[in-house]
């Protein structure tokens, strides 16, 4: 396994640490109150946040291929954290036993994946159906703050629940909380607005503090965070049993997914920004490692954060030097500063994650799939819908299961399609583009996917029927895209190859991959005198 951090360190230059620097210190003002907003998410204490912060950050920092990519708590995470935790905690159990369990059993199904080589589950969760989840899960978030801003209860199973029941007891709402919701976000709207390089959360809560003590907020009602428990406690296992454990294992599989799919799609997105390429089992290896330790230290789960990497590639990070730099002024924070924040109001943290989360709500992506793909734009609004009208970690399972259908449907049924002859360019392209010509007594089709038993009837019936429509004397097809063939389809393919004899038919195959004939010689079918290098070559036979 391949140690980024080890070949930055070996190499590093001078140049690179006033980036590397102010990077650190723009990711800490951030990540700090953040820290302890998205605990509340995750139902944990709130120092339990800043363990998070700073653990897996420097674990994966260690062990992660990107430069680029800041792990730490996310707002995703905690909930889909807190949904899996919530029903089995219902029975008795130490939610945050639970969570730290939750949290390990994550970590260790990313470093098993790793180990397997099995970077590709990422794909089980396609973006379209990501985009709807993350939306619906923000909007959950959104919503499960406003209780805190209004300062009143609000309970129910699901979102829809919820709110409604935050509606009935809106007549409860407390003047002076509200007014410093409301004050809070319009604060952090108008810096983020007016002055985008100020690190909003943390003058905001700088802010609310003083105004804390300075007004006396608890006296008038205002509920605040409370003690915070300094320094980094001792490692040790969660105070849970093997049957808690057996019932947290699927929620484990599908937060493993969350992390790994957000965490990877960010990796790439930075990587391909800068010209660097990710590994994405050495990035399960970080995540996974990384989860591990933040359980064992009393933290929840942590991926890769999208605002605090694109706030640090944009102060000038050039390596995970700088993630090493923000552990260490987090655990300085968890040392020294945890006292400094039992004043800050809950309201306030209510802001903070509006604010963050509210960035997260964009529709127009979803709406812009539904000309290229109604597909993916109905995979997207289930997935969305499954979130809010059932829970978070039923539309995470929504959204699994779709894209696996999806994966399915797009094996089983392939693009198959009739191509013709472009005159002026020479090139073959499928029929109704613009200048395309059929070929005369020809029909060429092009098979777009791997040839297995599910799928052989596509290429069977769109030649069959392409040959009733105009009586060719040969047929050509395009494989390039058929890179493996299972015995089924090969007894298959050679029925049809006998068919079409029997009808005087000739039968030609372009750009055959050399393995896939020699498995249909194996299978007893020889194309070898009947493949060509190029269609144009097929074609002229």
């Amino acid at each position: 396994m391949q140690m980024q951090l080890l070949n930055d360190i070996r190499d590093y230059r001078r140049s690179w640490l006033t980036g590397d620097l102010a990077a650190a210190v723009t990711v800490w003002a951030i990540v700090v109150p953040e820290s302890v907003a998205y605990a509340s998410i995750a139902g944990m204490p709130p120092e339990t946040g800043l363990y998070v912060a700073a653990v897996p950050l420097l674990i994966y920092a260690l062990l992660g291929s990107s430069r680029r990519v800041t792990v730490g708590p996310s707002a995703t995470g905690a909930a889909v954290s807190a949904a899996a935790v919530a029903p089995l905690a219902a029975g008795g159990t130490d939610p945050v036993e639970l969570t730290l369990a939750l949290t390990m059993i994550t970590g260790f199904v990313l470093v098993v994946a790793s180990v397997a080589r099995l970077g590709i589950i990422a794909e089980f969760l396609s973006e379209p159906v990501l985009k709807g989840f993350i939306v619906g899960v923000a909007i959950t978030i959104a919503g499960g703050q406003l209780g805190k801003v209004f300062g009143v209860e609000a309970e129910g199973e699901g979102f829809i629940a919820e709110m409604v029941d935050l509606v009935r007891n809106l007549g409860d709402t407390h003047g002076t909380t509200l007014l410093v919701g409301a004050l809070c976000l319009l604060a952090l709207f108008a810096l983020h607005r007016f002055a985008p390089r100020v690190p909003a959360a943390l003058v905001v809560v700088v802010g609310a503090i003083v105004a804390a003590n300075v007004l006396d907020l608890e006296e008038r009602g205002v509920h605040l965070v409370g003690e915070i428990p300094g320094g980094l406690p001792a490692p040790g296992l969660p105070d849970v049993g093997w049957e808690q454990v057996a019932d947290l294992v699927p929620a484990a599989l599908g937060l493993a997914i969350v992390v790994f799919g957000e965490s990877m799609a960010l990796a790439k997105s930075f990587g391909a920004r800068h010209g660097e390429r990710v590994d994405a089992d050495v990035e399960l290896a970080g995540l996974g490692a990384g989860n591990v330790a933040g359980g064992l230290f009393g933290g929840f789960v942590g991926l890769g954060s999208n605002s605090r990497t694109a706030a640090a590639d944009a102060a000038g990070q050039r390596t995970q030097v700088s993630s090493l730099i923000v552990g260490a002024f987090v655990l300085l924070t968890i040392v020294f500063l945890t006292e400094f924040f039992q004043d800050l109001p809950e309201a306030a943290l209510g802001a903070i994650v509006i604010h963050a989360v509210l960035g997260l709500i964009r529709l127009r992506p979803i709406s812009s799939l539904r000309p290229r793909s109604q597909v993916d734009f109905w995979a997207a609004v289930t997935t969305l819908g499954g979130v809010l009208v059932f829970d978070i970690l039923a539309g995470l399972m929504i959204g699994v299961a779709v894209s696996i259908v999806g994966m399915m449907r797009r094996a089983v049924r392939p693009r198959c399609v009739e191509l013709g002859l472009h005159p002026e360019t020479g090139a073959y392209w499928a029929l109704g583009s613009e200048g395309v010509e059929p070929v005369a007594n020809i029909v060429i089709v092009r098979f777009e996917a791997e040839l297995f038993f599910a799928n052989v009837s596509v290429l069977r019936d769109a030649v069959l029927e392409a040959v009733d429509a105009s009586e060719p004397a040969v047929v050509v097809i395009d494989a390039e895209s058929i890179t493996h063939v299972d015995t089924t389809a090969a007894d298959e393919l050679e029925k049809l190859l006998d068919e079409l004899a029997d009808r005087a038919v000739e039968v030609r195959f372009a750009r055959l991959e050399h393995s896939v004939a020699d498995t249909l010689l194996r299978c007893g079918v020889d194309v070898s005198d009947r493949s060509y290098a190029r269609i144009g070559d097929a074609v002229l036979g």
